[in-house]
């Protein structure tokens, strides 16, 4: 394995979660004798108005490219649109023309877009799949199409030849695993998503300045993090906040990050007193931002069960903090809070959300082993060293295959 491409949208120093993901892993590669490149796109997911992407760039040993695709942002379908199509048309064309590779990964942003893995494999290069979400699966779960219309039974066969050109397959979980055998991959390995357990550890210090900065030094904070996107739901969450204002006010619901529902929560919550938003933070201020939450919330929509894996969840289990998971019961993720005990599983009922909340109530001993069991999983299964090496190891099978 002499040369690697990863294909993604998003890269450094953008704030999608995919990008950061990215970073990390191209960044280890290459510090293990691998020449990493990168191809991305000029448009934006978490950076704000104005900041330059040049188009060639040297970060850390990694070759960065980006097409000069459209920039119309997220806020509009149509817009989103036309950023995805252009940065799928113009990476094809780099891919179809431009340098050859030993291995090219492609990862489910924008959606589809392994296809490009394809056409780099008729040039030689071992093509490895790196899903994130499955699509169209999740575009029908969410009602955007049906699956048996035209457009649905297109992008699944589409989907299902793509997986099964690919020389490997890497999901997060084994449902994700056992999804994609169902639909033609024929080599499938899960290596979870991952958090760097050297920039987000237990820090309580960090923790406590962070609240001093909110202003809310004694808040029990329930912390969502992140894109609040159609996959999610917040609907059960509003109604628990509504609930808990007058009998528990010192629970702060605090909002971090933007995304499809934000809007709609807002809306929702208009008005209560124990609900907070912000927007993205850098990258370098999450550990004090993690530690300064009590409780990390992460939402699913049941039908996004094995089609796609929340990437907050191993951010939580780095900082030593408790999960609540409101939805997808049947996750591997809802298994493993429950068998490890290291948070609640509930349904988008608000007064199961509120009560969750209520028995978590209180820094005392309980807290304590709580966050103890959540780092010790984390180590065990998402510490970033652990899931790069993985990779690795996994790029140089298919390469000696």
């Amino acid at each position: 394995m002499r040369s690697v491409l990863f294909i993604n949208q998003y890269f450094w120093p953008d704030m999608a979660a995919t990008s950061q993901l990215l970073s990390d892993l191209t960044e280890d590669l290459a510090a293990s004798d691998v020449s990493v490149s990168v191809l991305a796109g000029r448009s934006r997911y978490a950076l704000p108005e104005g900041a330059r992407l040049d188009s060639r760039v040297q970060w850390r040993d990694v070759e960065v490219r980006r097409v000069h695709s459209t920039d119309f942002g997220r806020h509009r379908l149509l817009g989103r649109t036309v950023d995805y199509l252009s940065f799928f048309a113009l990476a094809a064309l780099r891919v179809a023309v431009g340098r050859r590779f030993d291995v090219v990964v492609c990862l489910s942003t924008p959606p589809l877009v392994a296809a490009l893995g394809v056409v780099a494999s008729w040039r030689g290069a071992r093509f490895v799949y790196k899903v994130e979400d499955l699509y169209p699966d999740v575009a029908v779960a969410l009602g955007l199409f049906r699956r048996r219309s035209m457009v649905g039974r297109m992008l699944a066969g589409l989907s299902r030849s793509i997986l099964g050109r690919a020389d490997l397959v890497v999901t997060l979980d084994g449902s994700m695993g056992e999804s994609v055998r169902a639909r033609g991959a024929h080599a499938v390995t899960i290596i979870p998503n991952w958090t760097d357990g050297e920039s987000i550890s237990p820090s309580p210090e960090a923790g406590r300045r962070y609240r001093s900065v909110l202003g809310a030094s004694e808040r029990f904070i329930v912390l969502y993090s992140g894109n609040l996107g159609q996959a999610h739901r917040f609907d059960a969450v509003a109604e628990a906040a509504c609930e808990l204002e007058s009998s528990h006010p010192e629970v702060l619901f605090l909002f971090v990050g933007g995304g499809a529902r934000l809007k709609e929560l807002q809306e929702w919550t208009a008005g209560l007193s124990n609900v907070s938003f912000l927007g993205y933070q850098p990258r370098q201020g999450l550990n004090a931002l993690f530690n300064a939450a009590d409780i990390h919330l992460i939402t699913l929509r049941d039908e996004m069960a094995g089609l796609l894996v929340p990437s907050k969840y191993s951010s939580a289990l780095a900082a030593g903090k408790p999960v609540l998971l409101v939805g997808g019961r049947n996750t591997e993720m809802a298994q493993e809070i429950l068998q490890e005990t290291v948070g609640w599983v509930c349904d988008h009922k608000s007064r199961e959300i509120a009560a969750a909340i209520r028995s978590g109530l209180g820094r005392g001993p309980a807290a304590a082993a709580r966050e103890g069991r959540s780092r010790r999983l984390f180590e065990r299964r998402y510490d970033r060293t652990h899931a790069t090496t993985l990779w690795r190891r996994a790029l140089l099978e298919i390469t000696h295959r």
